[in-house]
């Protein structure tokens, strides 16, 4: 069952709707939608999409990844924010 206070955040669009989030990282999505009208969105997803802890992070499976990338496209559609490209920046991509 979806929720409702997420459908109404998300503007009844069933295809950002994040499943996969919900079920696995149910506190992170709770954070998200907390933070969705704040200014701080983009940088509370830098936190968990960029690994600022030489690869200590074991990352998103790639479903859940791919949902909090649409919901950051959605948020930047709806705020007027940079998509997802504000996930990189190029002073934290490290080349090996």
């Amino acid at each position: 069952m979806m929720n409702e206070k997420i459908l109404k955040l998300l503007n009844n669009k069933l295809e950002f709707y994040p499943h996969q989030l919900e079920k696995q990282f149910p506190l992170i999505l709770e954070k998200i939608m907390i933070m969705w009208d704040s200014p701080e969105f983009d940088a509370y997803l830098n936190k968990f999409m960029l690994d600022k802890r030489d690869h200590a992070r074991q990352g998103f499976p790639p479903d859940v990844a791919s949902e909090i990338l649409r919901l950051s496209m959605l948020h930047s559609e709806q705020f007027g924010g940079v998509a997802s490209n504000s996930w990189v920046d190029a002073s934290d991509v490290k080349i090996d």
